[in-house]
């Protein structure tokens, strides 16, 4: 018996040293190295999904803010369920897509790019270690694990399931909800394991809460708007059947009654001489089913400013009067404000995290040298913004020349940046000297024509 309980024991409770542990169908504990990747310090228990409402919403920041037991498992677990809405989904995908579709490039001090440290990160594991940093700005919050270096790579690079992860208290758990774990930013698991925060915005949590917080409560609401839409048009789309029999028999009237309800599929129905059915239409519904849309267009508007920056960001149509997707359109503007956050953001961490644990892992990565994201088009707006405020200046100063005043070539240079000489104006003849040396000119022109006649008359 004794043997037995330890068995149970072991397998409710394992540990890197129980023989039960390697039997498990999963992936757990599959590492070499387990400090190189805390999934593996997570014991493998499925965490329960349940129905979401506004209040489990309201629930979820209470749990978050307790003063001395705080934990994040109510949010977390109401994200998972967030981002599976088409929408949301979506928004998310075309952020991100703002920042991993640019190119990038190592560069040093001095700004010149250093082409074999960028081919060295143009890489499939690079791209997901991005895709992660960013997903921090949503759920508030990542923990990413490396893994193991193979020939400059990271094959097993994850990210620890969030509601695993204490924000607060720094480590990770291997049960929901307990209070102490592995500390990842100390030894052994400092080197191997990246955490990315978001800073908090009210100062109760040291982290903040993401994004996808100020959106649950939006989709939560267009979820139970679709489902109510779902039931309103089986109630009301759909004619109603109506059998009337005279069977009296239980077993008859069972027959007709499971025909009634197999029409959808079956598409007919045997009857009697003296069977009767009806298929009863649904009238004077008038423009009801407008509401349903209506409160889900304005919950989509209102997650799309939050992720987007503005409510026709992903569905704005190029063109339309109000909603063009040109350089100087709202929508295009809020887009590049929330790229540029992502970017900083994005840049911010590589540098300060990611590169130096490539230093100290033995990557010859010299200490001057950064990564950056190529913004050529921002760049060319700068310029153009530039140009025009050059060309002004220009243009002061010529009508100042035709005035009979001139610019200073210093003021000139720092207002422009161009760099500037004055013009040598040629000194004015004498009088008298212009008829001189035309005549000079004429003489020898006069001289010239006289020998070549003599020439051909000879």
């Amino acid at each position: 018996m004794a043997n037995l309980f330890q068995q149970v024991r072991n397998y409710l409770f394992p540990t890197p040293d129980n023989p039960l542990s390697q039997q498990r169908p999963s992936d757990w504990r599959q590492y070499k190295n387990p400090e190189r990747n805390l999934r593996s310090y997570i014991t493998p228990v499925q965490l329960q999904r349940i129905r979401q409402d506004i209040q489990s919403w309201r629930e979820a920041i209470g749990e978050a803010e307790q003063a001395w037991y705080p934990h994040r498992v109510r949010m977390q677990r109401m994200f998972i369920d967030t981002v599976l809405n088409g929408h949301v989904d979506a928004c998310m995908q075309r952020r991100k897509n703002l920042t991993l579709l640019k190119d990038f490039r190592i560069v040093n001090a001095a700004g010149t790019e250093n082409e074999k440290l960028t081919k060295l990160f143009r890489k499939r594991w690079f791209s997901q270690y991005c895709s992660y940093v960013l997903d921090a700005q949503f759920y508030g919050y990542s923990l990413i694990s490396l893994g193991d270096l193979v020939a400059d790579e990271f094959p097993q690079l994850t990210t620890i399931r969030r509601f695993n992860v204490s924000p607060d208290r720094k480590n990770v758990t291997s049960y929901v909800y307990s209070l102490s774990g592995a500390q990842f930013l100390e030894e052994p698991y400092r080197l191997w394991n990246v955490w990315v925060p978001t800073p908090t915005e009210i100062g109760v949590s040291l982290v903040g809460y993401g994004l996808l917080y100020k959106v649950a409560m939006y989709e939560i609401i267009c979820r139970n708007t679709l489902g109510f839409n779902t039931d309103a048009a089986e109630l009301y789309g759909m004619p109603v059947r109506v059998g009337k029999t005279q069977k009296t028999n239980e077993d008859e009237r069972a027959v007709f009654e499971q025909s009634l309800a197999q029409m959808g599929s079956a598409g007919y129905i045997l009857m009697d001489m003296m069977d009767e059915l009806d298929l009863v239409e649904s009238k004077g519904n008038g423009q009801g089913f407008k509401i349903y849309e209506s409160l889900e267009s304005r919950c989509e508007k209102k997650i799309s400013k939050i992720l987007l920056g503005h409510a026709d960001a992903l569905d704005s149509v190029p063109g339309k009067l109000g909603a063009g997707q040109g350089e100087e359109s709202p929508v295009q503007q809020a887009l590049d404000d929330v790229a540029t956050i992502d970017h900083r953001f994005l840049c911010d961490n590589i540098n300060t995290e990611l590169l130096p644990r490539l230093r100290e892992m033995g990557i010859a990565i010299p200490e001057d040298h950064y990564f950056e994201i190529k913004n050529d088009a921002e760049k060319e707006e700068i310029r153009m913004r530039e140009d025009d405020s050059n060309k002004k200046t220009a243009e002061i100063a010529q009508t100042m020349k035709n005035a009979g005043l001139q610019m200073d070539p210093a003021y000139f240079q720092e207002r422009t940046g161009i760099p500037t000489s004055k013009m040598e104006i040629p000194e004015p003849l004498k009088p008298g000297a212009e008829k001189e040396e035309g005549e000079e000119e004429s003489n020898k022109l006069s001289k010239k024509i006289k020998a070549r006649l003599n020439e051909l008359y000879r």
